[in-house]
């Protein structure tokens, strides 16, 4: 059973063990000065152990002012480096590779949820955040290049085996790509290769290529937007990343500002078809992910060939031995997310990011904070409501039919 699944397959300069992987997730519980704490590495540690191939960790800000959360990891400075190097160190000790997500927020930051500045490559304000973005200056987007440079080198030293670019999701390199976002008139806008500058730029300074070969990318299928990134306007740009020897690529969808049509899109597995595409553009290894919620879904994606691997996040969080249980044969005894068995019907883990909260879920198997920040009585509180929901939610699906 799942023999797609469980194969080996070549990335870079390395064999991973099957074809699943995390899907990166800020949990936001990183130290006040953005060092990994010890909550970060119990939770990555953690899905390691239990059989996944790649454990993606971040998204790790490589600046002061390119985090989205007061709580979130950073990377770069002498400070960031023992954190994440036994962050990474307890991730492989499992035989899992330990990949490392930088970005920058961008524009998309909130002050609320973060006490710094909102910047980005033009004026632009994100609807549900109402804050207008500084436009960078030249000065500043040689700063922040420079500041991606020393976080991919920091986690070249800390040994991770990849180390991804967030290009999607509207963060700020991303912002740099779309004509959506960026209405520059100097060398950083207007053209495409203008747009493409400041990813050149970070690649250019990159002095080894040892590093090159660790790099891969997280890139856009669809902004939903009409001067936004899509598959054919990335083609020019994973050519570009291939003749740099990128390791792999995972395809996502949507902006903060389509958030809607990301997550319709999302249910109803067309994330799936642009990974598909991109494959058609690519030799490169592309891992498929969006609402894959069990390894039966991944097996199909691998069987359909649209994808080389397939990532998972929800899933994981509500059941971190989800990928050891399936393996195993024992897919019955895995705790479903209820947002996956009903969209709106949860999201806990979402909503309590966003408000800076101890990250949580409510499902009997997930991951619990080291520390126990939750109580035993809430935390049995919260099982109760998994439970009650889910056998609210089947009696609708039986009375439905």
């Amino acid at each position: 059973m799942y023999e797609l699944s469980k194969s080996k397959i070549n990335v870079g300069d390395i064999i991973l063990k099957n074809r699943t992987v995390s899907s990166p997730v800020s949990i936001n519980m990183a130290n006040k000065d953005g060092t990994v704490s010890k909550n970060i590495v119990s939770y990555f540690s953690n899905l390691a152990k239990n059989d996944l191939a790649m454990v993606t960790v971040g998204a790790v800000s490589v600046s002061n002012e390119g985090g989205d959360t007061y709580n979130g990891m950073h990377a770069g400075k002498k400070i960031h480096f023992q954190g994440l190097k036994n962050l990474c160190d307890s991730i492989k000790k499992y035989d899992a590779a330990a990949t490392i997500q930088l970005f920058h927020v961008g524009a998309q930051g909130n002050t609320n949820y973060s006490n710094q500045r909102v910047v980005g490559p033009s004026k632009y304000i994100v609807p549900d955040i109402g804050i207008e973005a500084e436009v960078l200056t030249i000065k500043e987007i040689k700063k922040i290049e420079d500041e991606f440079v020393e976080g991919i080198y920091q986690a070249y030293e800390a040994d991770y085996d990849f180390i991804e670019l967030h290009l999607a999701h509207g963060y700020l390199l991303h912002e740099f790509l779309s004509e959506h976002t960026n209405k520059r008139k100097d060398d950083y806008g207007g053209s495409e290769e203008n747009r493409f500058r400041i990813i050149k730029n970070i690649l250019n300074k990159l002095n080894s290529s040892k590093i090159k070969k660790k790099l891969a990318a997280r890139v856009t299928g669809d902004d939903f937007t009409e001067k936004g990134l899509n598959i054919k306007k990335i083609k020019n740009l994973i050519t570009y990343l291939d003749e740099n020897d990128f390791a792999y690529y995972t395809v996502t969808a949507g902006i903060y500002e389509t958030a809607k049509q990301k997550y319709i899109n999302m249910k109803r597995g067309t994330y799936w078809e642009y990974s598909s595409e991109l494959k058609k553009i690519t030799n490169t290894p592309v891992i498929a992910q969006g609402n894959i919620m069990s390894i039966s879904e991944g097996e199909n994606i691998l069987k359909n060939k649209k994808g080389d691997m397939f990532a998972m996040c929800q899933a994981l969080i509500a059941d971190p031995k989800l990928v050891k249980k399936s393996f195993s044969e024992r897919s019955e005894s895995v705790f479903n997310c209820l947002a996956h068995i009903k969209v709106g019907s949860c999201h806990r883990c979402r909503y309590l990011k966003q408000k800076n909260l101890t990250f949580d879920c409510v499902t009997p198997a997930a991951w619990r904070p080291v520390d126990k920040l939750i109580s035993d009585k809430e935390r049995n509180k919260d099982i109760d409501f998994w439970r009650k929901t889910v056998e609210r939610l089947k009696k609708e699906e039986l009375n439905s039919n």
